[in-house]
């Protein structure tokens, strides 16, 4: 750490460096203190706003670094305990302030004379916190949080050895690519067969979650949890209903292209069936190696960055120089990949499981898009606005991912290779499209349906996976396949937390056509957006991305075909 730079902290208005808010006998007077705050004007309500933000603030950043410290060390049972008891003696009790000083915000006679410009869309969100407050669901919600967290211990302990080794699930998921069919379907039993040795702890796991959730749900007057979390979530512009209809117009569209896609494949590969360890392998036998370690992984990654704009390349600079970057995949450390903002730096921490694919680089670019959106918000005072949903977050990330692609030539020297992982990444982008759709349709089912049981649960899922499947050979494998949900982060941990990746997905396929007809402003509306950051609708929002907010069918029929093209030109 002593080579390291450092980022100086974003000076605070209101607030002492020096306050703790490590014990709650020291954070619920500053709470107190903001509830009795006079209000004789329309400023003075901006200020209460802008007070109370700046400490919101301070404990999201102390709960950043306690989750990025759980993460990067899953088996350290301390680190796991100071992350809840942060969160279950600081957080949640917080939560019922939260709910007041919304409430003073709201009641307050002042408020109609803000600019309608600036506040309206804050009004909106505050009344339907305000709505959906229940006292009663804090204590359930930090019981939610703690078993949650259980998943990444369970996943994250669950190896396996191969030739001697012993590999973590990740990186056995690397042999996937593995042009020797008889290595990818061995470590895919290896992989599978220790999850189904942990099946029966993760459906007791799913089951104790589920039971919170529709407690929380019931509590807050909603007949399902899937209803519920629809509103938590802030879903103003679209329904449940049209997110089912999203599901059909995937089916329709996509599954077909993708069907013919992996038929094209099973051609290649030479064999009779596809089997669920034959969708990853190159078709050519060649695994693209676009880096040597990590440390080239962040300098290459730089320059592409740099060349969408000199800016965004610095940012990854900055962070890496920092120590705001755990990249490599190891022993102990939590499964995915995260960047998690850090609101007192005006930067962010970026977590991953890098093992050398491409893939990796698909990922860091992705985060980086999240790292760019918490650094365009930093002078926003107002903390909700500075937290966009994910429908917007995910815009962020899934662009740049797209943005950077005409600059992978840093990654690769070779012309065939390049081409190898542009086309990778568009077909990527349409073969997303399905899963989402099982994943979000799978637990949509899962809190509409009433009671059932693990196998009523897996059979539906099997039956799901048949629905939107692209063409693989599951026969021989029906508990693998039933089961295969629970490798699906998203699920436990942040429930419904997945449809905004196929909204996004379809919002980054269009400013990515925008970038290719004109460069300079499709770059210029991305940033554009960010510095919006949720000060506005997610409709006015996308438009100024340049790009209408739509999942429509039409709409997915015309980013088909913009795909196809694009891949018929590599």
């Amino acid at each position: 750490m002593s080579n390291k730079e450092v980022i100086n902290k974003i000076p605070r208005k209101y607030y002492a460096e020096d306050i703790n808010i490590t014990e709650w006998e020291k954070v619920e007077p500053l709470y107190n203190e903001l509830l009795e705050m006079e209000v004789n004007s329309a400023d003075d309500l901006v200020a209460m706003m802008e007070k109370y933000s700046e400490l919101e603030f301070i404990l999201m950043n102390e709960m950043a670094w306690r989750y990025v410290r759980m993460t990067c060390y899953a088996d350290d049972k301390e680190k796991e305990e100071a992350f809840n008891d942060f969160y279950g003696n600081i957080v949640s009790p917080a939560m019922n302030y939260d709910f007041k000083l919304k409430k003073k915000y709201y009641e307050s006679p002042y408020k109609k004379e803000l600019s309608d410009e600036r506040y309206s869309h804050l009004n909106k969100i505050i009344s339907k916190d305000i709505e959906m407050f229940r006292e009663e669901n804090i204590s359930l919600m930090t019981e939610e949080r703690k078993l949650a967290n259980n998943y990444g211990s369970i996943l994250g302990g669950m190896t396996a050895e191969y030739k001697g080794e012993e590999k973590t699930m990740t990186q056995l998921a690397v042999f996937m690519k593995d042009p020797d069919r008889s290595v990818r379907e061995e470590t895919w039993k290896l992989r599978f067969g220790k999850l189904l040795e942990n099946s029966k702890k993760l459906d007791d796991l799913f089951n104790e979650l589920m039971k919170i959730r529709n407690k929380i749900a019931a509590n807050t007057g909603f007949d399902n949890y899937r209803d519920y979390e629809h509103k938590n979530k802030g879903r103003f512009s679209y329904t449940p209903e049209d997110v089912m209809e999203f599901h059909k117009s995937v089916e329709e569209y996509v599954v077909p292209f993708m069907k013919e896609k992996n038929e094209e494949r099973k051609r290649k590969l030479g064999v009779e069936k596809l089997e669920p360890w034959d969708t990853s392998v190159d078709l050519d036998g060649k695994i693209l190696k676009p880096f040597k370690d990590t440390d080239e992984l962040i300098a290459l990654s730089q320059n592409v960055l740099g060349k969408v704009k000199p800016e965004f390349g610095k940012q990854l600079e900055l962070m890496n120089n920092t120590g705001l970057l755990d990249l490599a995949n190891r022993k102990g450390k939590a499964p995915g990949g995260y960047n998690y903002p850090l609101p007192e730096l005006g930067s962010s921490f970026i977590f991953m499981n890098s093992v050398g694919l491409q893939s990796d680089v698909s990922t860091l670019l992705h985060e980086m898009g999240h790292a760019l959106h918490a650094k365009a918000v930093t002078d926003e005072p107002l903390a909700i606005y500075s937290e966009p949903p994910s429908e917007v977050a995910e815009l962020a990330s899934m662009s740049m991912e797209l943005l950077s692609m005409d600059y992978w030539d840093e990654y690769y020297d070779n012309a065939e290779d390049l081409k190898k992982a542009k086309r990778e990444q568009l077909e990527g982008t349409l073969m997303f499209l399905p899963w989402c759709m099982v994943v979000d349709a799978f637990q949509q089912w899962i809190y509409t349906s009433g009671e059932h049981t693990n196998e009523e649960r897996a059979e539906y899922f099997s039956n799901l996976m048949d629905r939107f499947g692209l063409g693989e050979y599951w026969a021989n494998y029906s508990e693998e396949k039933k089961n295969r949900w629970m490798f699906q982060l998203h699920i436990f941990e942040v429930p419904f937390y997945y449809i905004e990746y196929g909204i996004a997905q379809l919002g980054a396929l269009s400013i990515y056509k925008n970038y290719k007809e004109n460069p300079g402003k499709a770059v210029k509306d991305y940033e554009a957006f960010l510095k919006l950051g949720y000060s506005k609708s997610m409709k006015e929002i996308y438009e100024t991305g340049g790009i209408d907010f739509s999942f429509s069918a039409d709409h997915i029929k015309k980013i088909v075909a913009f795909v196809k093209e694009e891949l018929q030109n590599l």
